[in-house]
């Protein structure tokens, strides 16, 4: 019982020490720590996970990666996250809510999944928590996401969220689906 007791409370340390930005029944997204590296660096080595993302060397992910660490002392509340299934602590992928590198002035909603977690209504729960977490915790008005335009997956959890498609955006070097969805007042 004494061990069960240490357990539980190492496990409340860790929970205090790292950063949640949202929970969901199934899905724990919070601040990646510098331990987090390779989990992150793994979903830029599978080429279906990349399809229809922009492509980086893996020195450009492993400065991405440094890049979101750093960006987490600005403490602005945006940024890009590690998504962890509450069950069993395993890396689900990356979410992101944060300024679009297209459009500085446009708030971008963001994720890739390993593909194990494909077909689960994980990225709508995903979704979800954080067009919530944008809207109620940060106060932002409008939330928008491009996708690949062959990328109907991703489009469907967008509608399923509650985005509209608005027309295409040049973003990333090309015409892209644009998708955006707005606070209720």
């Amino acid at each position: 019982m004494t061990q069960f007791l240490l357990y539980i409370s190492l496990i409340h340390i860790f929970l205090k020490t790292m950063n949640i930005i949202a929970q969901t029944p199934r899905l724990l997204i919070r601040e990646f720590t510098a331990n987090d590296e390779a989990l992150s660096l793994l979903m830029d080595e599978d080429e279906r996970l990349t399809q229809y993302v922009k492509k980086r060397t893996p020195a450009e992910a492993k400065q991405v990666f440094k890049d979101t660490l750093k960006d987490y002392k600005n403490k602005t509340g945006l940024g890009r996250w590690g998504i962890f299934n509450k069950a069993d602590n395993d890396f689900i992928g990356v979410c992101m809510l944060k300024p679009s590198e297209s459009d500085p002035n446009s708030i971008e909603l963001g994720y890739r999944l390993h593909l194990k977690y494909w077909g689960q209504g994980i990225a709508t729960e995903l979704s979800n928590a954080l067009i919530n977490y944008g809207f109620n915790k940060l106060g932002l008005i409008e939330i928008c996401a491009v996708t690949h335009p062959q990328n109907a997956a991703s489009q469907k959890v967008l509608l399923k969220a509650g985005f509209k498609r608005c027309g295409e955006a040049f973003w990333y070097g090309e015409d892209l689906p644009l998708f955006k969805v707005r606070k209720a007042v």
